[in-house]
């Protein structure tokens, strides 16, 4: 498969798939809305022409171009903005499985190293975004981030679902992993296992 990667591979694409349909640069033209020279000079690699026509154009003839993979960074970014949206509709768990699945796919994805995503809104779900990112770090003996603040309070995510007992709270101390505990959250999860397996 050919890469499109300049004005002239752009139009060669196009007139190459004009031809195949059998539509002259008229007829391609009046399809796409737009005029017979615009067409010419997409075709001929012009370097001047207009992106967004040449979008439209394409996608007339549907030439798609596929994005480059999503970067561990913009994952994690993304995940940040859902959390804050999440608990900014008072549903603090959905938030938390949010963060859980951003850490799985931060770690399947092998970075080597993230930058401070935006805030959440939330002092709790910050650091759990920072002790995670450094969970996934250390998993890929890359170097820890530096960004992330440890909580003044402990902090069980489980609260927000149930009554936790002196011992369920003392099992889950035991069983967290240590980037989560310097931050001075306690979990203890299926998710938050796969991840540190």
């Amino acid at each position: 498969m050919k890469t499109i990667d300049s004005a002239q591979t752009l139009g060669q694409a196009i007139r190459g798939a004009r031809i195949a349909r059998g539509l002259s640069q008229q007829a391609l033209a009046e399809l796409s809305g737009l005029s017979r020279k615009y067409i010419g000079d997409l075709e001929l690699g012009k370097e001047t022409i207009e992106l967004g026509a040449a979008l439209r154009v394409a996608a007339t003839m549907d030439i798609v171009w596929n994005a480059p993979a999503e970067t561990p960074q913009a994952v994690l970014d993304q995940a940040a903005r859902a959390i804050a949206q999440e608990i900014n509709n008072d549903d603090s768990r959905f938030a938390l499985q949010l963060a859980m699945d951003c850490f799985l796919r931060l770690k399947s994805m092998k970075p080597f190293r993230l930058k401070k995503p935006p805030t959440t809104g939330s002092q709790h779900f910050d650091a759990l975004l920072a002790a995670g990112a450094r969970e996934v770090l250390d998993h890929h003996h890359s170097t820890p981030p530096r960004w992330g603040s440890k909580l003044a309070d402990p902090w069980f995510p489980a609260e927000d679902r149930m009554e936790l007992t002196d011992e369920f709270r003392a099992l889950t101390i035991k069983r967290t992993p240590r980037r989560f505990a310097e931050f001075n959250i306690f979990l203890k999860d299926n998710s938050l296992d796969q991840l540190c397996v």
